[in-house]
Order: C-alpha cells, then sequence, then structure tokens
C-alpha cells in the first residue's frame, strides 16, 4: 500500500506540473492583470487547483501514517466538490453563451459542448462515487485518482497545442483521451486480480472509453442534436 501511495502521489504531481505549464501562456503569465480573466474563471482555476494539491497530499499523508489527518483534510472534499461541480457547469455556460455572442457558428458551438459537458458529469460520478467508498480505501482512491485524471485534457491538451501548434491539426483532445486511457487502463491491468478495487478500476476505464468517444463523435448529427438539448435543457 505504502507503494501505491507513493506512486499516486507522484501521478498527481505530474498532472499538476503538466496542467500549470497548460495554463501558463493563457492564464498563470497574465499576473497580476489577468486581462480578460472573469471572476468565474479566477473561482473556477483556484478550485481546481485546490482540488489537485488534495490529491497531491492525501496520498503523502498515509505514506507517512498519518490516517487521522488524512480523514480531517478529506472532510473538506464534501464542500469542494460540489463547488467545483457548480464551477464546471458556469464555465460552460459562460463559453456557451461567450460562443453565441462572437457569432461562433452553432456547429462549433455545440461541438465543444462536448468538452465542457464530459468533464461536468464524470467528475460529479467520480467525486459522488468516491464519497460512495469512502470507507473502503482502495476503491476510494482510485475514485479520487480518476477526477485527477480529468486535469490531463486541459492541462496537457493545452501545453501540447501551444507547444506545436498546428502540426497536430485537431488531434491534441484525441491525443490527451488516449493518454488517460492508458493511465485507466494501466490501473485497471494493476486491479486485475483485486477483488476491492477492480470494480472501481473496471467502472473508471468504462467512463473514461465514453468520455473519449464522445469527443470522437462530436461532429455528428447525433452528437450536435444531443447537445442542442444539453444546452436548450441546463444553459
Amino acid at each position: 500500500m505504502k507503494t501505491t501511495f507513493r506512486n499516486s502521489a507522484i501521478l498527481m504531481v505530474i498532472i499538476v506540473l503538466g496542467t500549470q505549464w497548460g495554463f501558463y501562456a493563457s492564464y498563470t503569465s497574465q499576473f497580476p492583470t489577468f486581462e480578460g480573466v472573469t471572476p468565474t474563471i479566477h473561482i473556477h482555476g483556484a478550485l481546481l487547483m485546490t482540488w489537485l494539491m488534495l490529491l497531491v497530499l492525501q496520498p503523502i499523508l498515509l505514506y507517512m501514517g498519518r490516517p487521522k489527518l488524512h480523514r480531517t483534510i478529506g472532510k473538506v472534499s464534501w464542500v469542494l466538490g460540489p463547488a467545483i461541480i457548480v464551477s464546471l457547469y458556469l464555465i460552460g455556460q459562460h463559453g456557451y453563451y461567450r460562443a453565441i455572442s462572437f457569432d461562433v457558428p452553432m456547429h462549433d458551438v455545440q461541438t465543444f459542448i462536448a468538452l465542457d459537458s464530459r468533464g461536468l458529469i464524470c467528475f460529479t460520478i467520480f467525486w459522488t462515487l468516491a464519497m460512495v467508498y469512502r470507507k473502503k480505501s482502495l476503491p476510494h482512491m482510485r475514485y479520487m485518482i480518476a477526477t485527477g485524471l480529468l486535469a490531463i485534457g486541459p492541462g496537457f491538451g493545452r501545453g501540447i497545442g501551444q507547444a506545436f501548434g498546428d502540426s497536430l491539426g485537431g488531434n491534441v483532445m484525441t491525443i490527451t483521451d488516449f493518454v488517460v486511457l492508458l493511465v485507466a487502463g494501466s490501473i485497471l491491468f494493476i486491479d486485475r486480480d483485486s477483488k476491492k478495487s477492480f470494480p472501481a478500476s473496471l467502472t473508471i476505464f468504462i467512463v473514461f472509453l465514453a468520455y473519449m468517444l464522445v469527443w470522437q463523435i462530436r461532429d455528428t448529427a447525433l452528437w450536435q442534436n444531443i447537445a442542442q438539448h444539453y444546452a436548450n435543457a441546463f444553459y
């Protein structure tokens, strides 16, 4: 278990660094003026970075043999998780109306609803399951890790896009989605003989498979119809 805690912390540190890399040009480098950045974006960024730092700290505490402190600090998840869910929704809504105000073609607007909606839905699923299984350490840890994996796309995706520009075309999200699925698949493989954690790892893999599929069908009539109904219902 100590190896698992250590590896989990290392994975989260890598994700935090990747997120900082990806958002440096568009956000961090703008300090202290942050021109064009709304309070909603500031709050959203602060909530997600706090969550990622929590995902780094918690396995370290378990590695150090401090389970009581781990549980005490973990109580913040009851507030932080729902706050992130609300912020993800508000960011999606903000992006939707901002795109419309700039006369972005509706097809493109509904295409990018795929990004916002899948992140919101998947985080909600993983956070809810992590809380449901909070007294069962292995599945709880797996679902918490899964919430962190959701940061790979926005973080590394932006970094890769900035580094390679147009050379990758529209494949950046496909690449990061594949990386996420590869990590989820690796965890599933590690847990293949564990009755305690395998169901959680399988659930995570299936959710991320659907997560990847949504982006791949973003230009189809099926998704455009789904996105239209989603926007009408929630935005």
